[in-house]
């Protein structure tokens, strides 16, 4: 089964009993870091003088209406960088509509139940652990060498990006994980321009993260 960026992305932060290991803002704004991803690697978004553009070969329309629709934005609105367009994507809108997604694909499963029997609310547990182990297993394998590919590179940035990477690999050490992270996003692209944007998104998202933290430490 063939998962977007943002799928995986969610799919990678399901903790213990479906508990997301992210924050709800580092989620938000990790799933728009993932959405753009995912078009730069469908090479339907561009850096250009340092903002984000969409590709005039972009046909306009995929199988996935939040990529089309966020797509048609940075066709149609001035053009942003890419934190800004992280901090304009970020959704809880969005991020449940793709976990909706994901139960349907049945892979995972909407538990609904209540903190302290009075607060509604979901856990997202997983209905088929092996598809994240493969996932674990493909990124595992890349940083421990193995060849591997534009869409898996990406990937691993955006989950540091996220923090998750301490939990993903543990087996790594802290300095060599990052080296080997580092070594494999300036590794050789498919596209100059696709490696441009990822880059460009992937420090985007830890920019809008470190902001947001910021923000609430000084509030």
């Amino acid at each position: 089964m063939e998962l977007t960026v943002a799928e995986e992305l969610l799919l990678l932060g399901r903790g213990p009993q479906g508990r997301s290991a992210m924050s709800g803002l580092v989620a938000t704004r990790g799933v728009a870091g993932a959405l753009l991803i995912e078009l730069a690697l469908q090479e339907r978004i561009i850096v250009q003088d340092g903002r984000l553009a969409a590709a005039k070969s972009d046909a306009g329309g995929s199988y996935d209406p939040e990529l089309d629709t966020l797509c048609r934005q940075i066709r149609d609105e001035r053009r942003r960088t890419a934190k800004a367009w992280v901090q304009k994507a970020e959704s809880r809108r969005v991020n449940a509509r793709i976990l909706s997604g994901l139960a349907a694909k049945g892979v995972l499963r909407e538990q609904p139940y209540r903190v302290l029997g009075l607060f509604p609310v979901v856990r997202w547990t997983e209905q088929d652990p092996a598809l994240a182990a493969g996932v674990r297993r493909r990124l595992t394998a890349a940083l421990q060498g193995e060849p591997t590919d534009d869409r898996t590179v990406a990937l691993i940035a955006l989950v540091d990006a996220c923090g998750l990477s301490r939990k993903l690999f543990p087996e790594l050490d802290s300095r060599t994980r990052k080296a080997r992270i580092n070594e494999l996003s300036q590794s050789q692209w498919g596209a100059a321009a696709v490696r441009d944007a990822v880059t460009a998104v992937r420090a985007g998202v830890t920019a809008a993260i470190v902001a947001a933290s910021s923000a609430s430490s000084a509030a």
